[in-house]
């Protein structure tokens, strides 16, 4: 971030210590909420920090993303852009249905790689011109990655509880019911496949070779967990898979995305230079 003017900097400072101050709150307070009955004010408080978190999050990638025609596609800002995201939709999901289940961990581990972002040195050669038909490639890959790790969420807990279940173990009032849960899960999966398959199919067409570091391990495995998203959708309606079967072939699809997208990111710029 050497090119950023000292105005610059200092707006990443507060910006920085803003969000992740607001993020921790709201991740304590998500905490709290499923551990005690809330209050509707306090419920719309929540909502209102959660909505000036993300708020203070676009700020910063704003400022911290581009320099000038140039974008920056590196590990951590597309890692920080993906939890902004994931971030967002909790918040919106909030207006509908309390999501603090996912908050607890989602807010946290956003003010920290937040923090990390800012820390972290940011390589000029990550830097580069994104052609305005190719941002719609990345715009649909990133909001595949953020509500498919919504999802994977949503997995552990639905298999976690459904195992207790199973036991007739008692869980948390709090807690979404199971059904909800399982709801909310293929929704998630649902929404994520769409944005997955149209970013697979602009990826395509707007790819020029194959020759790019990692591209080709990158293609594999997105196709790889696509076909296993697909399949699960097909066990769901046709032999009614749901619980901790769906949790699995949730995970499993999600793991390989994961590996596909930030672990070549990973490979690429930090093993391999």
């Amino acid at each position: 971030m050497n090119s950023l003017t000292s105005f610059d900097e200092s707006s990443l400072i507060i910006l920085t210590a803003a969000t992740c101050a607001l993020y921790l709150v709201n991740g304590i307070l998500a905490y709290r909420a499923l551990r005690a009955p809330v209050k509707r004010q306090q419920r719309g408080w929540s909502g209102v920090l959660g909505f000036l978190a993300c708020l203070t999050h676009a700020a910063y990638l704003s400022l911290s993303l581009f320099e000038g025609d140039r974008v920056s596609l590196g590990l951590m800002p597309m890692l920080s852009v993906t939890l902004f995201a994931m971030s967002f939709v909790i918040v919106l999901n909030h207006l509908r249905q309390s999501m603090h289940h996912l908050g607890q961990i989602v807010f946290p581990i956003a003010a920290l790689v937040v923090l990390l972002q800012w820390s972290l040195p940011d390589s000029a050669s990550l830097r580069v011109n994104v052609p305005p038909a190719l941002s719609l490639h990345i715009v649909l890959s990133m909001l595949a990655y953020s509500v498919l790790a919504l999802a994977a969420l949503q997995a552990i807990y639905l298999t976690f509880f459904d195992q207790k279940l199973k036991l007739k173990q008692p869980t948390q009032s709090v807690i979404p019911p199971i059904q909800t849960l399982d709801t909310l899960l293929f929704e998630s999966i649902w929404i994520g496949l769409i944005a997955l398959s149209l970013s697979i199919l602009t990826g395509l067409l707007f790819m020029e070779s194959m020759a790019v570091r990692g591209l080709l391990h990158h293609t594999i495995l997105t196709a790889m967990a696509w076909v296993i998203f697909v399949i699960l959708l097909w066990g769901r309606y046709q032999l009614g898979w749901r619980g901790s079967l769906a949790g699995g072939w949730t995970l499993a699809g999600f793991i390989l995305l994961a590996l596909g997208y930030f672990g070549s990111k990973f490979v690429v710029e930090i093993l391999l230079v």
